[in-house]
């Protein structure tokens, strides 16, 4: 989809701005619903959390119901102690006091450089101006502002009905390394006019998010303030959204896609990546065991290596799915390479030479492995590693 063709759902009014947290780029968004909107939000598995991210989680457990989200980039205000929180809550209040909302009805979030102080005196002066900036067309501009070493916008919107009724689904991400599946590492916003009960909206999010950031990894690293929000502000005026029935098979149908292409666009961006690998993990023991064949596979940088160098070198990937903790049988495990056989039943089948193999040589790469053990399967997302991620990670500057 073209950006002039993203919009935001009814409602919902963006900005973006660069106040000063970083040189040159933007460094600040805020998202804004005109009504209050329920919330449901994942956030990092790491024990090392961010400020606001132990500033959200609090405020989700008392109350579902916002206003905006607040966005900082260029710092991640993590392992900042005391500090950070109090830093935390006084970008909230600032907002919501130019903003004439309640300051627990405000999200935070922010990414960047760990373990240095906010820089407050920008953010304050930039707020009344990023307030100030909101409107229908502010989405591109917010979503430069939450951006850090991304090289390319993230967004993906759908519009669908629901009995007779238009609804929109839009959302943004950041996220390009310590990409890592389980809440994967990123900042990701998605805003709906559809008027949904707060469980469909955890029902539906948990399941697609199992299916798309959390199957998805660049570098195996898991950052301190990932967070995932689903924002719905009811303005599409359809019939409540149970979590039974043809309209929440819609929205949640509409919700997978739009998770998958924020994920697919994550890991293309890969901090150094040149090629994107899908990989499809059939006849497992369990989908458990599935997951974690996949997510060997994806995570091993042997892989990783030989995918750059266009090498269809099937033995580093029965290496990874017999180290992953997955249940295998040598003897049953079939690895396909980009649609050619390679192993069977424990056998090498394709007769390809490596070298001169048309296998891994383009942009996209798919990895499909049968355990023949049962009916589990799994899917994972991934990248290669070029040397250009040593470089990016040796040295980073916002």
């Amino acid at each position: 989809m073209n950006t002039k063709e993203y919009k935001l759902p009814k409602g919902f009014l963006a900005s973006g701005m660069h106040c000063g947290v970083k040189k040159k780029r933007k460094d600040l968004a805020l998202f804004f619903s005109e009504k209050p909107g329920k919330v449901v939000a994942f956030f990092t598995k790491n024990k090392v959390k961010a400020a606001p991210v132990i500033v959200g989680q609090a405020l989700l457990e008392k109350n579902n119901c916002f206003k905006a989200i607040l966005v900082n980039s260029g710092n991640a205000n993590c392992m900042t102690g005391k500090r950070g929180i109090k830093d935390t809550l006084a970008m909230a209040g600032a907002a919501a006091a130019l903003l004439n909302v309640k300051e627990e009805e405000i999200l935070v979030s922010s990414t960047g450089i760990i373990g240095k102080f906010m820089s407050m005196k920008p953010i304050m002066k930039g707020l009344p101006e990023l307030v100030k900036g909101l409107s229908q067309e502010g989405l591109l501009d917010a979503c430069d502002g939450i951006m850090t070493t991304d090289r390319f916008r993230k967004i993906s919107s759908r519009v669908f009905l629901i009995g007779g009724k238009e609804v929109t689904l839009t959302g943004v991400a950041k996220g390009a390394g310590m990409i890592k599946p389980d809440m994967a590492t990123m900042l990701c916003y998605i805003f709906t006019d559809a008027n949904i009960s707060h469980k469909a909206m955890v029902r539906a999010l948990t399941q697609s998010a199992e299916m798309t950031f959390n199957a998805m990894t660049v570098d195996g690293d898991m950052s301190t303030n990932d967070t995932l929000a689903l924002m719905a502000n009811g303005l599409a005026e359809n019939s409540l959204i149970n979590e039974k029935g043809r309209s929440f098979s819609i929205f949640k149908e509409n919700l997978q896609a739009v998770c998958r292409e924020l994920a697919e666009m994550i890991v293309r961006d890969g901090e150094g990546a040149t090629k994107f690998i899908d990989i499809r993990v059939r006849g497992a023991k369990s989908k458990a065991d599935a997951k974690k064949a996949a997510q060997g596979i994806a995570n091993s940088l042997l892989v990783k290596c030989a995918i750059l160098g266009g090498d269809p070198n099937w033995g580093r990937i029965a290496s990874s799915v017999g180290a992953s903790g997955a249940t295998v049988d040598p003897v049953r495990l079939e690895v396909i390479l980009d649609g050619e056989v390679f192993l069977r039943n424990g056998k090498v089948i394709s007769a390809l030479a490596r070298k001169s193999s048309p296998v891994f040589k383009g942009k996209n790469v798919l990895i499909e492995v049968d355990l023949h053990l049962g009916k589990g399967e799994a899917v994972a997302l991934s990248c290669d590693i070029s040397k250009k991620y040593i470089a990016l990670n040796s040295y980073y500057t916002t």
